[in-house]
């Protein structure tokens, strides 16, 4: 499971869930229990950090960071917060702090509004449910224990595999994380092609595994453990 929270939380709304004025909600809406910190789950760069609308702080998201994530083109959002603790151009990686979980804005409680878009755009929503395992229940707690093997998916990455959402997420972190550790994965923009087929194969054949440049659940577990 992926979440921007260290430890226990709460969904407090779902993703497409039918509100009261007739519109879907699309993203989740989450509340920290064990934490009210929130972390990035992607490589990436702050675009925007601040107030949705410096004038009217009761307006959207009031306090939000946006994140571009790595070299895709999908964005997440973290809106409602009471403190940001990045800034507009910062390098962001799985575990960095974003901010804290507010009710600022247009919110009636403490929590987190948490969304991907494509394209940066309101009608490129994208299913959260799908991307982190969360489940997409109303009062369903469900706990994280930090950003490891759970970042890169539940499914296999490999070359000529899905590299639409979520996939396209996953796989760029993959690839930023591989960079990291000195791997030459090419630009980490979320297409698994034969330059990150290449890097994983040196990673697995590094780490005693069947180097065959799939990644399934053994090469995940190796990619984090050795961070």
């Amino acid at each position: 499971m992926i979440s921007p929270y260290k430890g226990t939380f709460r969904v407090s709304q779902a993703f497409d869930h039918l509100r009261a004025n007739g519109t879907l909600h699309q993203g989740f809406d989450l509340v920290g229990i064990s934490s009210k910190q929130l972390h990035s789950t992607v490589y990436g760069q702050v675009i925007r950090a601040g107030w949705e609308n410096s004038k009217n702080h009761k307006q959207g998201f009031g306090l939000r960071v946006v994140l571009r994530i790595a070299h895709t083109n999908y964005f997440m959002y973290y809106g409602h917060l009471s403190q940001i603790n990045v800034v507009a151009g910062q390098k962001v990686k799985p575990g960095t702090l974003i901010g804290t979980e507010g009710s600022t804005g247009h919110s009636t409680g403490s929590h987190l509004h948490w969304e991907i878009r494509e394209c940066d755009v309101r009608t490129g929503y994208q299913k959260m449910p799908e991307y982190s395992s969360i489940p997409n229940v109303a009062g369903k707690t469900a706990y994280t224990s930090g950003w490891g093997a759970d970042l890169l998916g539940s499914t296999l990455l490999k070359e000529g595999g899905p590299h639409t959402f979520p996939a396209c997420v996953w796989i760029s972190t993959l690839q930023a994380h591989l960079q990291s550790l000195a791997y030459d994965t090419g630009t980490a923009d979320g297409i698994f092609g034969p330059k990150t087929t290449a890097a994983v194969k040196m990673f697995q054949k590094y780490m005693g595994l069947d180097a065959d440049g799939k990644v399934g659940p053994k090469t995940k577990e190796k990619v984090f453990y050795i961070e």
